[in-house]
């Protein structure tokens, strides 16, 4: 019996009043003294929350709400959304006074002036007068989610005396995304976009400022969309770049949504498909926007968020919001439907705008963090009170989202639906308005890999590693992916050296940055460093190459398995702690790759092991070596065995993952939520 999924039945069953993040709180396990005070304060300033959200809110409970702001990001976001949903009450004397007299003062922390900003935009109240704007913009001058708010409040309440001040900042060091949105206030403002060229080159010289200007400037007056008859379905993706999977947050989601996006976009019925991220740092290789065919776009958006802070979505989510609604006015698209991935504040942002625009809403469910409240023995795991309100606040938005949308998709099976019903009971329950549509990921198998030097293209992307040219005859273990602890490279590195298989295997990774590399990145390659100073005799037969597109990972993929020697199969290893799906996984599987994957996550939904890969414990170096050494070397598996493990791996792939099937399958479930509207054409 797992712990969490029994919670989760008697919370539902129970039909309390309380939250579940009260019920988990009261019924989570003892870590300390000290954690256990915490806890319960935590849990009572949730009751309180909750209490308000069920009574009628008057005068003085908006009033204790704006003086326990910005002490919590993950309970701020609740405070938040109550005081906006009383937006009558911010109306009444005394408690406009004293919003009035928190956005003057400059005593108040960063992130509750954010908030307090929030509110005013939310609720159209225009309460900073020229000189209290001017104030606050140098007071918090330095922290960036402030002044990116106060550039909005700028624009949406047409303030403009300060144009002058405002321009400045484009000459100061400020994030790029922060400086669009300075010339989205100018332009506002009536500035002459030609002016502002002549200014910034002017006064910061003819640099990349200028350049991304110049492209910002094409991409605000560009026409985006066609007239084509069909439904507009806007996908998001708030993690990375599908042109740049491997790189810094960029994982397969991206290949997923690009390659799903374009067969979506041959559907008749289909008349849009928009991808849309966030990207924050520009240069000559990330345009505003990719036009991937006529009927299928990438946009990324600037929309300033602090990477190095993991509570910037939680801030950010009505900025998000917000941003992406003028985004939409702004080129005049109107989606039909939004389909969102993650439980997240960004996707909470895309829901509510949903329901803004009166776009449905798809949503794809996953138990994630549901899966990891447990430990091995299915016993609920003791977190901390931080780490603890991280993951309340994800499945809180799961429980939020499930009574939001109008679709849900689950990735797999039978198998997998049983599990969403465990972690989320909710879905069982009587008169439940929406049904899971159960539809894998999948992959392109219908490309066309380019020929090439392989070992010559190797080198030229290599990170510091190549192989040996003496030991080019040697099978390949290959791994593709985002660098990060999570995805275990470092601990794949290490059992592949501690063991006998660099004598038979060399060792090829696949991802991370050349340049600009995030500190996760940073860390792992550190890792690699050390590890291969302290082996030298590992060198010539280890290559590490730097994230490169798709069609180069596939064409490589090609390269390595028709050069494949009889003696040892080429291997790939997909070393994640878990992993909910694994497109990686099923490009390699489709190129006929013998296949090791996590036993945690959702691989299990398509690769049975010993039929047509090999599920291992991926916890660490020495699981992944006791996995893979097990087959290759410890079983009485032969090469002719392995040879059909790996065909009938293939065979999963193009009889069940094929991006035709999928696409056909999303297309169905789009279409279906549009006809309940009238949305969708009348064909000839």
């Amino acid at each position: 019996m797992n712990a969490f999924t029994d919670m989760r039945r008697r919370y539902f069953e129970s039909h309390s009043n309380e939250s579940f993040a009260e019920y988990y709180l009261t019924h989570r396990c003892y870590v300390s003294e000290q954690d256990d005070i915490a806890r319960n304060q935590l849990k009572e300033k949730i009751a309180a929350i909750r209490f308000l959200y069920e009574k009628n809110a008057v005068e003085d409970d908006i009033l204790h709400l704006l003086a326990d702001l910005g002490d919590q990001p993950y309970l701020d976001r609740y405070i938040v959304e109550l005081i906006i949903q009383n937006k009558e009450l911010l109306l009444e004397k005394r408690v406009q006074t004293k919003l009035q007299s928190l956005l003057c003062s400059s005593n108040i922390t960063p992130a509750k002036m954010a908030h307090l900003i929030d509110i005013c935009l939310e609720c159209d109240l225009p309460l900073l007068n020229e000189d209290a704007f001017r104030a606050a913009l140098n007071t918090y001058k330095l922290d960036f989610d402030v002044v990116s708010v106060l550039v909005e409040y700028a624009i949406h309440f047409a303030i403009r005396e300060p144009a002058d001040l405002l321009r400045d900042f484009l000459c100061q060091s400020i994030p790029e995304n922060i400086k669009l949105q300075i010339i989205d206030y100018l332009i506002a403002a009536d500035f002459d976009p030609a002016e502002i060229n002549h200014w910034l080159q002017d006064h910061s010289g003819k640099g990349q400022m200028c350049n991304l200007l110049h492209d910002y400037l094409r991409f605000r007056h560009e026409e985006l969309l066609g007239e084509d008859c069909g439904i507009v379905v806007i996908q998001t993706m708030f993690y990375g770049d599908p042109e740049f999977s491997g790189r810094g947050q960029n994982g397969g989601l991206g290949t997923l949504l690009k390659t799903l996006g374009n067969y979506l976009s041959r559907h008749r019925q289909i008349s849009q498909v928009v991808t849309l991220t966030i990207q924050q740092g520009w240069n000559e290789h990330t345009p505003f926007f990719t036009r991937y065919d006529s009927k299928h776009l990438l946009v990324r958006l600037p929309i300033y968020l602090n990477n190095e802070d993991k509570n910037a979505f939680v801030k950010r989510e009505l900025a998000i919001k917000r941003a992406v609604a003028r985004f939409l006015s702004l080129r005049q698209i109107q989606p039909d439907l939004i389909h969102i991935r993650f439980l997240d504040n960004a996707s909470k942002a895309m829901a509510a705008l949903s329901k803004e625009i009166e776009a449905k809403l798809v949503f794809t469910l996953t138990p994630d963090p549901h899966r990891n409240m447990t430990d091995a023995n299915a016993d609920i795991l003791c977190f901390k009170v931080d780490e603890t309100l991280e993951k309340l606040n994800k499945i809180t938005i799961g429980d939020e989202l499930l009574a939001m949308t109008d679709g849900i998709v689950g990735i797999g099976g039978d198998t997998v639906r049983e599990e969403l019903e465990l972690y989320f009971p909710q879905l069982k329950a009587t008169g439940t308005p929406v049904d899971i549509s159960m539809i894998g990921e999948g992959i392109d198998t219908n490309i066309d890999a380019q020929q090439f030097d392989l070992w010559q293209f190797l080198e030229n992307h290599t990170m510091g590693y190549s192989i040996d040219p003496s030991h080019r005859d040697l099978p390949i273990m290959l791994n593709i992916g985002r660098l990060n602890e999570q995805k275990g490279q470092q601990h794949l590195l290490k059992a592949w050296g501690d063991s006998l298989l660099w004598q038979d295997y060399n060792l090829l990774i696949i991802g991370g940055s050349k340049q600009g590399e995030s500190a996760e990145e940073a860390a792992i390659i550190e890792y690699f460093r050390k590890y291969m100073a302290s082996r030298p005799e590992l060198a010539g037969r280890f290559s590490h190459i730097e994230a490169l597109p798709n069609s180069d990972v596939r064409s490589i993929e090609r390269s390595i398995m028709d050069h494949a020697t009889a003696r040892m199969p080429n291997v790939y290893v997909c070393s994640s702690v878990k992993e909910e799906f694994g497109i990686s996984i099923l490009e390699a599987m489709s190129e006929g790759f013998l296949i090791f994957a996590p036993i945690k996550g959702g691989v299990k939904t398509y690769l049975v092991d010993g039929q047509n890969g090999f599920l291992i414990d991926t916890k660490d170096a020495a699981s992944i070596q006791q996995g893979i050494e097990s087959v290759l070397y410890h079983s009485n598996l032969q090469s002719n065995d392995f040879q059909e493990i790996m065909q009938r791996g293939k065979r999963t792939v193009l009889n069940q993952f094929s991006m035709d099937e999928i696409a056909k399958n999303f297309a169905e479930l789009y279409l279906g939520l549009s006809a309940d509207d009238g949305l969708m054409c009348v064909m000839d």
